[in-house]
């Protein structure tokens, strides 16, 4: 009987510890194309850029975000969006008694996500927290206790990123002067950034692939010189992509880039890199050329990093949101990606999955963080959304499901 027991327990800390081991991920070639193994079995990447804790009145422009990693308004021990966002069934922008809490992760789940793409930036090191200043959405520890329980309860992977100086986190300089890829000390401030995430991370089971950057090449929107000196980013890029395969050599590295610029400068100068992530809001036929602009000039996987629809289907008097045509652009978009798949209807096969642009509504991105805004010239990051926060007054723990979400969740769970 004792031994009986001995052998359970014994078999029981084996799954556990099997369970709790780091995946091991790589991108293979073949006559067909590329594809994405985790631990040997394909992972086509069904995935949702998750932009957290959208709360009306708040800001990434003044710091005043917070992370929704930490947040925990009510103190009962879980984390609010997380557990607590609940949806608004009827559309009547109230919670009624039978509107009860879901969470963000069950929803997710349930729309048949399998990954998750965020950023790192919250740090326990002082060195790296000394880089981001008076700002909650960083000088904090990881919260890997709750990235684990979004893998084990809903086995939702990873792509966790570095923004490599983007909007000039982690590199150290002022919004002003913008990040320099030919500053040594930036250079450094931001391979420490991307030393920390790693090593902090590198051993937990959710995660997938790293991600260096966000459209980096667009200066204007993320205050680097990328574009201005594309060789030296490059040169840095395939630095910092060398380095974390020789930390890590079980989780490949994505460069998220803005469109196709710069591929066959990333080809004779980023060959470390092994796939290469865009963002584009192409939707004409799909991504169109994109697929064969990639296989021409770079040779890589191709992952989207981010798609949708540029310009909100909105009607500027009205303001009455055309859902289907919102549903249009991401079913169109998802065909195509899923068609140049290996093993798809379309050649190359290079794509490896996609991830939706975006999880909710941002209402501070054009400006003005209590309104959900119209621009005049039809570009808009506040109309993005799966799902709405309906007219802002149960912010942010309300969710309306669009459309499009239920699209993704009927054809993400076939």
């Amino acid at each position: 009987m004792i031994m009986k027991k001995y052998f359970t327990l014994l078999f029981l800390l084996m799954v556990f510890v099997a369970d709790a081991c780091a995946a091991k991920v790589e991108v293979v070639q073949s006559e067909q194309g590329w594809q994405l193994l985790k631990d040997g079995k394909p992972y086509f990447i069904k995935g949702v850029c998750y932009s957290g804790l959208n709360q009306i009145g708040k800001s990434s422009h003044n710091n005043t975000m917070r992370d929704w990693m930490i947040v925990d308004d009510d103190h009962d021990g879980r984390i609010d969006l997380a557990y607590q966002t609940w949806l608004d069934k009827n559309f009547n922008n109230k919670r009624d008694k039978n509107e009860e809490q879901v969470g963000d992760f069950q929803l997710m789940k349930d729309m048949g996500v399998n990954t998750v793409r965020f950023y790192h930036h919250a740090s326990g090191d002082p060195e790296v927290q000394a880089l981001n200043p008076g700002n909650l959405e960083f000088s904090h520890v990881p919260n890997k206790k709750l990235l684990r329980q979004l893998y084990d309860e809903t086995g939702i992977m990873v792509m966790m990123g570095d923004l490599l100086g983007a909007y000039t986190i982690s590199s150290g300089t002022t919004w002003k002067a913008g990040t320099d890829y030919r500053d040594p000390g930036q250079a450094a401030n931001m391979m420490r950034s991307v030393h920390d995430m790693v090593m902090e991370f590198k051993d937990e089971p959710y995660i997938l692939v790293w991600a260096l950057g966000n459209e980096n090449n667009y200066e204007q929107y993320t205050k680097t010189n990328a574009s201005t000196y594309p060789v030296d980013y490059a040169k840095f890029v395939n630095k910092v992509a060398k380095y974390i395969k020789k930390i890590d050599p079980d989780h490949p590295v994505v460069l998220v880039n803005g469109e196709t610029m710069f591929l066959d400068i990333y080809k004779k100068y980023a060959p470390e890199v092994d796939i290469i992530g865009i963002n584009t809001y192409r939707h004409w036929e799909g991504f169109n050329t994109l697929w064969k602009e990639v296989d021409a000039k770079y040779g890589k996987p191709v992952l989207i990093t981010e798609f949708g629809l540029a310009h909100p289907p909105v009607d500027p008097e009205t303001k009455v949101y055309d859902e289907q045509r919102q549903v249009k652009v991401h079913k169109m978009c998802w065909e195509d990606i899923y068609a140049h798949r290996v093993g798809g209807s379309k050649a190359p096969g290079n794509a490896i999955g996609g991830f939706v642009f975006v999880w909710v509504d941002d209402w501070w991105q054009s400006g003005n963080p209590g309104g959900h805004d119209l621009t005049e010239d039809g570009w808009n990051y506040e109309w993005h959304g799966l799902l709405s926060q309906g007219n802002g007054k149960n912010s942010p723990l309300m969710r309306q499901p669009r459309a499009a979400y239920d699209m993704y969740k009927e054809i993400w769970n076939q």
